[in-house]
């Protein structure tokens, strides 16, 4: 598949990279912090075929412009960075996908600009506050402070023990087999060659831009306003996802009407490129079902929204399901 590379201008005059190959109904792919667009690579091979698929980089990460401060780094900046995406796209509306913390960013992004949105795919990822959960501890919670103002106080210092962490232990097989230790990958499913583009990532990313961050995933929450969300939502969670539980997967179908819940067997926080295959045909099951009809199972073809509906301004958001028992089949669709 051959993509298109261009650069969208965000609101604050910040260039944003993305990718876009294919026709037809729109698909957008938001990744998590840290990650590029590499792990979408089996999602738009399969989709490419008869959808437009709309890869991105967030600011500071990939291709895309630094951030102008690592304080506005917020999940509203990464939706506003998506609507520049979208709107250089032509993309009127679209079917979202959010990895990790992308699944906060296209939350945002609905409560900002629902008329944009016709379902959401969470994937692997919270509504919120995500080291409340990490690990399956609270611990992360209080541990996140320290790093963050060590590496704020001495990012010389801070950026050179990253680098010799990497260095030592995420270099080739070495990465693998710590992966496959600590259960952070299915190592069944997992490919090595998918595990060296990210760690390539990770080495090139600005520090200070990862944990600043990861201070504002830490202080978003939409757990409130999930129950009002209208369009499709078919959530997407990994059985042995140790960075966010299952149960915090539950809890969102629980909240959200009409939801629909995909839980990938044996699935790690990687498992949308562990197990493509059974997450693609999910979700081609889950538009066919809930998207045949209307504006963008047409192409996306209906009127841009009014530039002021677009521009309006909302107040950002500042702010227990018991897990199943295991079982090696997905779960069906609510």
């Amino acid at each position: 598949m051959k993509f298109s590379e261009r650069y969208a201008t965000s609101f604050d005059g910040t260039k944003i990279y993305y990718m876009s190959a294919g026709e037809g109904p729109v698909i957008c792919a938001c990744n998590g912090i840290g990650v590029s667009v590499f792990f979408w690579k089996y999602l738009a091979e399969y989709f490419g075929r008869t959808h437009r698929i709309i890869l991105w980089d967030y600011r500071s990460h990939g291709k895309s412009g630094a951030a102008p401060d690592y304080g506005s780094l917020t999940m509203s900046t990464n939706a506003l960075d998506l609507k520049a995406v979208l709107d250089s796209a032509g993309a009127s509306e679209a079917v979202l996908l959010g990895h990790s913390m992308g699944v906060q960013t296209i939350y945002e992004f609905y409560r900002l600009f629902p008329e944009r949105v016709a379902a959401l795919i969470p994937v692997l990822g919270s509504y919120g506050r995500p080291m409340d959960t990490f690990l399956n501890t609270d611990k992360m919670k209080y541990l996140f402070p320290v790093a963050y103002r060590f590496a704020n106080c001495f990012p010389h210092a801070s950026t050179r023990i990253t680098q010799m962490f990497y260095d030592v232990l995420f270099f080739g097989p070495i990465a693998y087999a710590g992966g496959k230790v600590v259960k952070f990958i299915n190592w069944q499913h997992f490919k090595k060659e998918d595990l060296i583009p990210y760690l390539d990532h990770m080495r090139t990313l600005d520090l200070r831009a990862f944990l600043g961050m990861a201070r504002r995933m830490q202080e978003h929450s939409a757990k409130d306003w999930l129950p009002e969300i209208k369009v499709p939502v078919l959530i997407i969670s990994g059985e042995d996802d140790l960075f966010t539980p299952w149960k915090i997967s539950a809890e969102m179908h629980r909240l959200i009407p009409g939801s629909e819940l995909l839980t990938i067997p044996r699935g790690s926080h990687a498992a949308l490129v562990e197990q493509p295959e059974l997450m693609n045909l999910r979700i081609e099951k889950f538009m066919r079902e809930r998207l045949a009809k209307g504006s963008w199972a047409a192409g996306g073809k209906k009127p841009a929204p009014a530039a002021a509906a677009s521009a309006r301004k909302t107040k950002a958001p500042e702010s227990a399901v018991k897990p199943r028992a295991r079982s090696r089949k997905a779960q069906a669709p609510a």
